[in-house]
């Protein structure tokens, strides 16, 4: 991360187009944090756009 570098994991792993994605945040109260909304928004367009 420090080197700002990925690195692949599971490159054997292709889950193919028929796969589901979920995202759960299990906070307290009723809003969410910016930082967890941008992030959902975030996956949201991404995978919208793939």
């Amino acid at each position: 991360i420090a080197a700002g570098r990925l690195l692949p994991l599971l490159e054997e792993f292709n889950p193919g187009d028929e796969e589901l994605t979920h995202a759960v945040y299990v906070g307290q109260g009723k809003h969410l944090p910016a930082r967890v909304r941008a992030f959902l928004d975030f996956l949201v367009e991404t995978v919208r756009l793939t």
